[in-house]
Formats: C-alpha cells, structure tokens, sequence
C-alpha cells in the first residue's frame, strides 16, 4: 500500500509513544561495546517539518509532542535521549522538525554498529535516503521490509534490533504481520522485535493480539497508551509489543506512561504495562 503518509501524523501522542519506547530500546541496547544491527521496516521519510502543509492540515502534533515539548524540565531523566535528539535536528529552541524512528536511531547508534532501513513509498523513501548520518553505516531500501526480514535475519552482528511500524491501512496487517514476526523471531530468537500498532478496530486488535501471543517467545512486553474510550470513533490508542526486553523497560515505561497522562488527554487516557 504506498497511500499513507505519515507526515500528517508526525509528533502525535502515538509517535511519543512509539519513540520513547524506541529511544529506551535504543539507550540499552548500545551500553554494551559490541556492534548491533538495527533494521527498521516501515522507514517513513525519516524527519518531519512540522510548518509543513501535512502537519499544519491535521495539526495532530499540537497535543503530542507540543506538549511535550513547553514542559521538558518537568519531565523524567528517562525522557532525556529522546529530547536531546529532536533538540539536534531543531537549530533554535523552537520546534519545528520532529525525527522520525530512522532519524532516532542514527542519531543513538555508533560507527560500529548497521542500520538496514526499508521504504517502499517512492516520495517518501526520496527524503529517507538523504537523511544526513554522518558517516554511520547506514543503509536505505525501497523494497518491502517485511518480505526481507528473511534475507537479512540473523545478521552477522549477532545482536540486533527489529522495529516494525507498518500503517496497516491493508487490514490484512493485522493477520499477516504477526505470522511475519514469529517466522524471523524463529530466525533470531536473540534479537529485540519491538511492533507498534494502532488501537482502532476491536475486532482486528484482538486479531492481532491473538498473532503476538501465539509467538509464545521466551520474553515478551506487552504496552498500550489509551488516549479516549473505547466507543471512541478513529484511533483511540496504541500499542507496543516488545520481544526479549531489556529487564528494565516494564518499569521504565511505567513511569514513562504515567507522565504522559498528565499531558495527553489528563484525567481520561489510561495505560497498561503487563509482561
């Protein structure tokens, strides 16, 4: 499906997130010395320009990162990786660029270690291949993420981390990508898999749910941010599903969570965080 663009949903509360649970995987998975590989499905453009006419049609990054962003001093230390990457790619105090997961993980990962990033959006895989990565080993491909996890797991690296983002606007998404993630969780049973999904549908979110835990890894996290109720109309929440987790994470995202509902939706969003 090569419609979606993620432009007009840049910096929202379900991209902080996704990127705070991101930058947590990414902060403990580089304290080791040894070299990982990063391979990112679902790239996107890579960075987002929030003046532009995308972001200023839906506006949705006002009550995301916006928030976010006129507190920071108020927020967790566990909040400051991420903050100090789109401080990079913002040249005053202002926020007008947001990173997407390819940017993040540039700006986290060392010279030691490989990133392998997948678009197949033509327009949007134009942008992702001019990210600036400083001499990085880092690689962009416009074929499908998902029909390469084959080929590429498990890498040489031994060590690595698997972010899946897919928009699932194919509502077969819901079905397909869980099988897709137990075969290269079978490939790589050491790798970190973290997939991110959309709160929507009940019926495809429990067909997906359904999928994760039929994986049955050894280790699994298991997160939603619930911004409304249920009999909400559109997206009422998100979800992360993380494979062999740093030990740390449940109880980091705990706290994570837990500021984040004192800015998005106060008083009415909800979170759970179960193993």
């Amino acid at each position: 499906m090569l419609s979606y663009q993620h432009g007009y949903h840049a910096g929202n509360f379900a991209d902080v997130v996704k990127h705070l649970t991101l930058s947590r995987l990414l902060h403990y998975m580089i304290g080791k010395e040894k070299p990982i590989f990063y391979l990112e499905t679902h790239s996107g453009r890579g960075m987002y320009d929030l003046h532009d006419n995308q972001a200023a049609k839906t506006g949705e990054y006002l009550q995301g990162i916006h928030l976010l962003w006129e507190h920071k001093k108020q927020l967790s230390p566990m909040f400051t990786p991420y903050l100090q990457s789109i401080d990079k790619i913002n040249q005053s105090s202002e926020l007008r660029f947001y990173p997407g997961s390819p940017c993040l993980a540039i700006d986290f990962l060392r010279p030691q270690d490989r990133l392998f990033c997948c678009e197949l959006h033509p327009r949007e895989f134009e942008h992702l291949e001019s990210l600036p990565h400083r001499g990085k080993r880092v690689f962009f491909s416009n074929e499908d993420g998902i029909a390469n996890l084959h080929a590429l797991l498990p890498p040489a690296e031994r060590r690595g981390l698997i972010f899946i983002d897919p928009s699932y606007e194919v509502k077969t998404d819901y079905k397909l990508i869980p099988q897709a993630l137990k075969s290269a969780y079978r490939r790589f049973s050491t790798g970190v898999f973290c997939l991110w999904y959309p709160i929507v549908d009940k019926r495809l979110h429990e067909q997906l749910l359904r999928g994760l835990k039929a994986i049955e890894a050894n280790s699994s996290l298991h997160l939603e941010f619930y911004l409304t109720g249920a009999t909400q109309s559109g997206m009422t929440g998100c979800g992360l599903w993380v494979i062999n987790p740093p030990y740390v994470l449940a109880e980091e995202m705990k706290i994570i969570l837990q500021q984040l509902r004192g800015f998005f939706n106060p008083g009415i969003s909800s979170f759970i965080v179960e193993s």
